[in-house]
């Protein structure tokens, strides 16, 4: 899904907010982006109820909560995707078995990066630009490994590795209804054809700025102990992937000892475009959040040493307070509106009332943001609005790591809309007819190509 415009603008409530481009400099790349990832690009929000007409959406109170979806890739397995033109492009060589360990600069330019074989073998690959496309926590390692001083490279050096943001994942209440179905079959997996959604629902902006909140969104995570559908789950995850599960005899033994309720869910998700029939034994409510960027939220260089002698990232990652009161806010409104509905009624976890059991239950998305931040100044970021380092020409960071603050949306559209960003200008930039990378030296290194 796509950022949101309260994302990326200041809000004096959220401090070190506002990215330094409008949400619309990316719509051109947000609509390729979801064309390379094969996503529809119909919405994110209400209007995506109007694919499954045979439901009714639930009423939130649209001043607090508001429908959200999140559409997932239908061929997750990129590499394979994109592969062919990967290997028939002819400015393209892909390098195997190649640890980036440092990146080369001189007089205020990029010159290329150090790499490392299997063996330790060093090897320099000379080159007028550099994307570093590692995530979040690798980039800003790199940056620090290239500095003798361990702090990172050009003017705003000083903020690589902080800033550090996740998306806090919480727990917050059971939820118990009556009726299952009516949670379960609007709040689990839809499907049309190959195309899945996922509703949610996420925070109205006009109350996150009334209450000084951060964005956030909330799933109702339905738990089933029914052993024939998992193993069925399983399977048919696995087959999608073109791989085996981990017991795959006895995963294909335990769906076909299970043929009612494993027939019955394919009925309804061919032909109704719907999750399980099964009887949930327990619903959650699972909050999603932004985080507020904090400077001591960071990556640093550890004392620790990898297999090539590097020093290793050390994590320090740190949630406020803001998104203890987001979490407990939202799902208090919820409880609020099921309850005028008619719907369900809701149990609060400890995690509504103790800071200590909410900070032990928070869980992280793996969506790890923030630490080469994009800023206008180097005062207040790592990279510029053209994703280039402050003061380095030729050196760019590509990826989560830029994002001055997150939201609360998975992060891998943004970033793909970025990096397509990215790649228009250093097409522009590059001399006709060459790749605007670079050559090995020396030769016959030994890396596989």
């Amino acid at each position: 899904m796509r950022l949101h415009p309260i994302d990326v603008r200041p809000r004096p409530w959220v401090p070190h907010s506002g990215w330094p481009i409008a949400l619309t400099d990316l719509d051109e790349h947000y609509a390729a982006a979801e064309r390379w990832l094969g996503v529809t690009g119909r919405g994110y929000g209400a209007e995506r109820w109007q694919e499954h007409p045979d439901l009714a959406p639930i009423a939130w109170d649209s001043t607090r909560l508001l429908h959200d979806f999140t559409e997932y890739v239908p061929k997750p397995m990129l590499g394979r995707v994109h592969r062919p033109a990967l290997v028939h492009n002819p400015l393209v060589q892909v390098i195997l078995n190649a640890t980036v360990g440092a990146v080369l600069t001189e007089d205020g330019r990029t010159t290329g990066v150090v790499v490392y074989g299997p063996d330790r073998r060093r090897v320099e690959i000379r080159a007028g630009n550099v994307v570093l496309a590692a995530g979040a926590i690798e980039n800003a390692r790199l940056l620090q490994l290239s500095d003798p001083a361990a702090i990172g490279l050009g003017d705003g050096r000083q903020h690589t590795g902080r800033f550090l943001q996740d998306h806090p994942i919480i727990r917050t209440a059971e939820v118990i209804a009556d009726d299952f179905r009516l949670l379960q079959d609007r709040y689990v997996a839809l499907h049309r054809g190959k195309r899945r959604l996922f509703p949610k629902v996420r925070l109205a902006p006009e109350v996150q700025q009334e209450r000084g909140l951060l964005d956030a969104t909330a799933v109702f995570v339905h738990d089933h102990s029914e052993p024939g559908l998992a193993a069925a789950r399983r399977v048919l995850t696995a087959a999608r992937a073109r791989r085996m599960t981990e017991r795959p005899v006895a995963d294909v033994l335990t769906a076909l000892r299970a043929p009612v309720p494993v027939l019955r869910d394919g009925y309804r998700r061919f032909v109704f475009g719907r999750s399980t029939a099964a009887r949930p034994s327990a619903v959650w409510l699972q909050v999603w959040l932004e985080q507020t960027p904090d400077p001591d939220s960071r990556i640093s260089l550890s004392a620790q040493t990898d297999r090539l002698g590097m020093a290793r990232a050390q994590v320090d990652w740190r949630v406020g307070d803001r998104e203890i009161e987001t979490s407990r806010e939202m799902t208090r409104w919820i409880a609020a509106d099921l309850q005028r509905l008619g719907l369900a009624r809701v149990r609060e976890l400890p995690a509504m009332h103790d800071d200590d059991a909410w900070r032990a239950g928070v869980t992280d998305a793996f969506h790890p943001s923030g630490t080469t931040r994009m800023s206008h100044s180097p005062d207040t970021g790592v990279v510029d609005p053209a994703l280039q380092i402050h003061g380095v020409h030729g050196l760019h960071v590509v990826g989560g790591s830029v994002f001055p603050t997150g939201g609360y949306a998975n992060p891998t559209l943004t970033i793909v809309a970025l990096a397509l960003r990215l790649a228009d200008r250093l097409a522009v930039t590059a001399p006709p007819g060459r790749d605007p990378g670079g050559t090995v030296q020396p030769g016959g290194d030994g890396f596989s190509r």
